[in-house]
């Protein structure tokens, strides 16, 4: 099941730094492991524009992205607040590709920002509603965790099997997801880092 959640891009937030900072994920291993082209090309394509808000420690995030899954291929386009670009990030055939139009855009590498977006996209355990209730199993040496409501997908959890990192990382889906389209707010808290994003869809469309 596809969830359009763009989660964790750092760049364009307008982060403002504070005196304590909790330590910088570009140093720290960030596992996990990225759907294939051929199985992105198996989902339904779409375009959607999101506005981020949230926070790392002191640090305010905050942001405008747009992404587009079409075929194989997956896109993140951060912009600037003027409306411009600040960076792409292409996954492909070839791999992931990134480039920056304003410096510093890409504090994180884009690995980082993928698997965020890949967790909430693609990494259900299933394709499709089932019974309402928990459902739990493993994946790429993670324990993933579901909660369904009334066919809605409520929540979905990620806990490395290896404890290594500590800590879980929790998405909730406000109001639930159903079907291909993500509901108007979607929060993501990565205790493995110790931030927090608000997602709201601003737009989303199939292609």
């Amino acid at each position: 099941m596809r969830r359009t959640a763009t989660l964790l891009l750092w760049a364009v937030m307008g982060c403002t730094p504070r005196p304590t900072q909790p330590p910088d994920p570009s140093q720290l291993r960030y596992p996990g492991v990225l759907a294939p082209p051929q199985a992105l090309a198996a989902r339904a394509d779409f375009l959607a524009r999101q506005s981020l808000r949230g926070r790392q420690g002191e640090r305010e995030i905050h942001g405008e992205v747009v992404v587009q899954k079409q075929g194989a291929a997956l896109t993140l386009l951060g912009m600037t607040p003027f409306g411009s670009k600040a960076f792409v990030i292409q996954q492909g055939a070839e791999g992931v590709k990134s480039q920056e139009f304003l410096p510093g855009a890409l504090p994180f590498p884009a690995e980082f920002m993928l698997l965020d977006v890949h967790r909430a996209l693609f990494m259900g355990l299933s394709e499709g509603p089932g019974k309402d209730g928990e459902r739990r199993g493993k994946r790429e040496g993670e324990w993933v965790t579901e909660v369904w409501q009334d066919g809605k997908l409520m929540r979905r959890s990620f806990r490395r099997l290896d404890r290594r990192p500590r800590g879980t990382i929790e998405i909730e889906y406000v109001g639930g997801m159903t079907g291909e389209r993500p509901p108007a707010r979607i929060v993501l808290k990565n205790g493995w880092f110790g931030y927090t994003v608000e997602i709201a869809t601003v737009s989303w469309q199939p292609l």
